[in-house]
């Protein structure tokens, strides 16, 4: 157990991580944005060296003058595997320090064939492409439907995902590839793909909301990610709708899956999936009465994700985007008309795309192995 001294050392060498695993920058910044002492910081920066997963590099002058030292991720220092676990396919990413990626994959689950196997088929495929490059992966990450037993590594019982039902993810992947590996919600780390990858890049706090057969949204306040006390902050598709004089989760009426079943027994046509609505323009009254109703519950979801949290960006990610414009639209006016405090408000697409959840599991794994690192060392 450490000492409170060390974890206090702990703790200020993780405010140093957070904001280089962000952008290179000098000690003097690093003491400025911390409050921390340039004595800590000098300590703290040494260990880091030791580690050697930082290095310096001289930053020449503008005008006349020395050139300045900063610091920043050594970026073959490790390379990580991020890995989404969706409801009807995995894709996977493979990064290397600095956060750059290098390969994806993807792949459809194959009726017969065990999910858990595609999820190796992609771990195996971007193992190999490292290996053909002279990279060690020393860390896989996941971002998966919860609930999620995170200490433990286990996925429970993730609606619409029954095969990974009580499923030790991360003992069998310690077991199979002897590495450090974690996981995260798939909308948490949806959101960190965001932060790092997408439109969340400059902004402090902002709400990123997966919309698929699943529903659920990722929530980063002052640059952090928030999961409440439990680690369920978020599941916004377990909202309470009443319809029929009876309560149903917002999921199980709206999910992406059930919009498409909704339009079917509209049109009485089959519909492939949610992307090839935009070919049925000649159904568009039908298809509006359909989106109408989504629109308005989801309005509500977001108004009150904004008056909870005070948070103004939000991100509609996963298949929502297949929508269309005039869902977005129509929210943005909805919550327009409804906002209590009028300030600005920023409703859009994420256009990061699915490989946005492997890409913020990749960047959750990296920090929190070198987090692991730093707790070793101190």
């Amino acid at each position: 157990m450490k000492s409170p001294n060390e974890m206090v050392r702990i703790n200020n060498s993780i405010k140093v991580l957070d904001l280089l695993i962000n952008k290179e920058m000098s000690r003097v910044d690093i003491a400025e944005e911390t409050g921390l002492t340039k004595t800590t910081i000098g300590d703290i920066v040494k260990n880091f060296l030791n580690i050697g997963f930082i290095e310096e590099v001289k930053v020449s002058p503008n005008g006349v003058g020395r050139p300045s030292i900063n610091l920043k991720i050594v970026k073959d220092f490790v390379h990580v595997i991020g890995v989404g676990i969706l409801r009807d396919r995995v894709n996977g990413c493979l990064i290397d320090s600095s956060g750059e990626v290098l390969y994806n994959v993807d792949y459809p689950y194959i009726e017969g064939n065990p999910q858990i196997n595609i999820v190796y088929k992609a771990i195996d495929e971007l193992m190999r492409k490292a290996e053909l490059t002279n990279r060690k992966v020393e860390v896989i990450s996941f971002g998966v439907p919860g609930p999620l037993d995170t200490e433990k590594g286990i996925i429970k019982e993730p609606p619409k995902l029954p095969e990974f039902a009580n499923f030790p993810l991360i003992k069998k992947i310690k077991e199979k590839y002897n590495v450090f590996a974690c996981l995260g919600n798939d909308a948490d780390m949806g959101a960190i793909g965001e932060k790092y990858y997408g439109k969340g890049k400059n902004l402090d706090s902002f709400i990123y909301i997966l919309y698929d057969k699943g529903i659920g949204a990722g929530i980063i306040i002052d640059n952090h990610l928030y999961r409440g006390v439990n680690g369920y902050a978020g599941e916004i598709g377990q909202t309470i709708i009443v319809k029929n004089n009876k309560m149903k989760y917002f999921e199980d009426e709206y999910g992406i899956d059930l919009i498409v079943k909704k339009i079917e027994d509209k049109i009485l046509k089959p519909v492939k999936d949610i992307e090839y609505v935009s070919h049925l323009s000649e159904y568009q009254k039908e298809m509006d009465e359909v989106i109408n109703k989504v629109t308005k519950q989801f309005s509500i979801i977001i108004l009150s994700l904004i008056h909870y949290f005070g948070i103004s960006s939000i991100f509609i990610g996963g298949k929502g985007k297949y929508l269309g414009k005039s869902f977005l639209e129509k929210i943005n006016e909805t919550v327009k008309r409804y906002l209590f405090h009028k300030q600005e408000t920023s409703i859009v697409y994420s256009d990061v795309d699915e490989p946005v959840i492997s890409l913020g599991a990749a960047k959750y794994g990296l920090i929190e192995f070198l987090k692991e690192l730093i707790q070793e060392k101190i």
